[in-house]
């Protein structure tokens, strides 16, 4: 669906990461099951966002640019991504995971605080490969005592996403509302085998919905 706000010409847009588990809002260490019937809890989910555009104003695309954002499943705070010459928004699209021009830099010389710099668990796989696109891991099994660890990286695995949406209007800002199901991350996967999978292909390869 398509859809059109009036509002001040200049406008303060707010992207909302709503972190799910099926139709429940996302908790770690919550049992889950996927579409196998295969139960599974998540204990880390960590990925990146990048080369945000925002389409508005009857087609128009406003770049939100050198934007990184490092979405985590236990952190719910709005990203502003600007104030911008924009009155309606139709849809938002961006990457999954960093862009070439960035993916092989070094996280060093970011400052602290920022997306792309050093992080605990790390995000970074070195320079060849470049970043984690997404970090996902969980229990599963018998008494969740199977461990299992999806880790998707490697620029094959960069790919646009559009999105239409309904944005919110409060006052002089925008508000972008995503839902994000992090059980699409195990969908027809054989989370009781404890897979663990880091790279490009195979079970790391795997989108967000």
């Amino acid at each position: 669906m398509l859809s059109s706000f009036s509002t001040s010409a200049q406008s303060d847009i707010y992207l909302n990461i709503n972190h799910k588990l099926g139709f429940e809002d996302f908790e770690f260490n919550t049992t889950s099951a996927n579409n196998n019937s295969q139960e599974f809890q998540i204990t880390r989910c960590e990925y990146y966002i990048s080369q945000i555009a925002i389409i508005h104003d009857g087609g128009m695309e406003t770049m939100v640019e050198d934007f990184f954002i490092l979405a985590e499943a236990n952190k719910t705070a709005p990203e502003y991504l600007g104030n911008l010459d924009i009155t309606t928004i139709e849809k938002i699209s961006f990457y999954i995971g960093v862009d070439p021009d960035f993916n092989h830099l070094d996280p060093s010389t970011y400052p602290m605080g920022h997306p792309l710099a050093p992080t605990n668990p790390s995000m970074h796989w070195g320079w060849t490969a470049g970043y984690r696109f997404i970090a996902v891991e969980g229990k599963s099994g018998n008494n969740m005592n199977t461990i299992w660890q999806l880790h998707g990286l490697g620029d094959a695995n960069y790919k646009k996403t559009i999105i239409d949406v309904i944005p919110r209007i409060e006052g002089n800002e925008i508000h972008v509302d995503l839902d994000a199901d992090y059980g699409q991350a195990v969908y027809d996967i054989a989370v009781i085998n404890g897979p663990i999978s880091h790279g490009e292909i195979g079970e790391a390869k795997f989108s967000i919905g």
